[in-house]
């Protein structure tokens, strides 16, 4: 049986995105609050007792995380969070008080896209488990998160999975939603060798990921706000399912949106494949 349980975790998840997102906090402390989120991940990663204290910087914690399936890439998701470097100020020197000069804007950009790595994790380790497009959907649930959670968990899963004919359609898209059609013909083009190893619709999977990245499709939803607004509307096609598959991963996308808020600048529609054909 599990340790984690979201529930335990609600009020001060809660706390941490209300301080981190919805707040004029300070960077240092949004900085010191990703932080405290950070370690409630590593909770999740390594099913850590929600009674025992847990300092994401201790050898034990980061060689229990490194041992996991793609346990080398979450370590270093850690690591960048918490430690300084020549670029921004580590989160562990804005918990304390070993940082005195003023924590910048650029400190915390470079933090927060460091956290969307490693909450991309929990995802990392689901598909480690249930491969990435062998259960549509699954598939289609991962698509109600937003494009740059999609490309950090697609982009760590390529490293392990690169003959994943659907995994690499996916990133060819969420690549082009995310960052625009030159990024993703760029990463296309530095992985022509082995995607034109892999049969497609289209000849190889190359021509197929070329056809996607041109494809000119926009992004229905950017932000955790804007995807959370289509997630809730669409979630009861995937409630019902009694796909243990479904249900496991439903309870991540639940995890990854507590505490945050719904746009209500969004008009959400169905958007989820009908799985039940009549």
């Amino acid at each position: 049986m599990s340790n984690f349980k979201n529930e335990d975790y609600i009020e001060i998840l809660t706390d941490c995105v209300h301080d981190v997102f919805y707040t004029n906090t300070s960077y240092r402390g949004k900085i010191a609050q990703i932080r405290m989120y950070s370690e409630i991940i590593v909770r999740k990663l390594i099913d850590y007792p929600p009674k025992k204290q847990l300092t994401i910087g201790k050898h034990e914690i980061l060689d229990t995380l490194e041992k996991l399936p793609y346990g080398s890439s979450f370590k270093k998701c850690v690591i960048a969070i918490k430690d300084d470097t020549a670029n921004y100020v580590g989160a562990n020197s804005c918990s304390h008080s070993k940082a005195l000069q003023a924590i910048t804007e650029s400190d915390y950009d470079c933090i927060y896209n460091h956290f969307l790595e490693l909450l991309s994790c929990v995802f990392v380790q689901f598909f480690s488990k249930n491969k990435f497009g062998n259960n549509p959907k699954t598939t289609r649930l991962f698509s109600l998160l937003p494009p740059i959670v999609r490309y950090y968990t697609l982009k760590m899963l390529y490293e392990e999975e690169k003959d994943n004919p659907t995994l690499i359609e996916k990133f060819a898209l969420v690549t082009l939603k995310e960052y625009g059609e030159k990024e993703a013909i760029e990463w296309i083009e530095s992985e022509k060798e082995n995607l034109k190893s892999i049969p497609s619709w289209l000849g190889t999977m190359y021509e197929w990921a070329y056809s996607k990245a041109k494809s000119k499709i926009k992004a229905t939803y950017k932000t955790m706000e804007e995807a959370k607004a289509y997630f809730e509307y669409n979630k009861k096609t995937f409630i019902k399912d009694s796909d243990s598959e479904v249900q496991d991963l439903l309870k991540l996308m639940d995890f990854v949106y507590i505490g945050r808020q719904e746009d209500k600048n969004m008009e959400p529609k169905e958007y989820v494949v009908n799985f039940y054909d009549k």
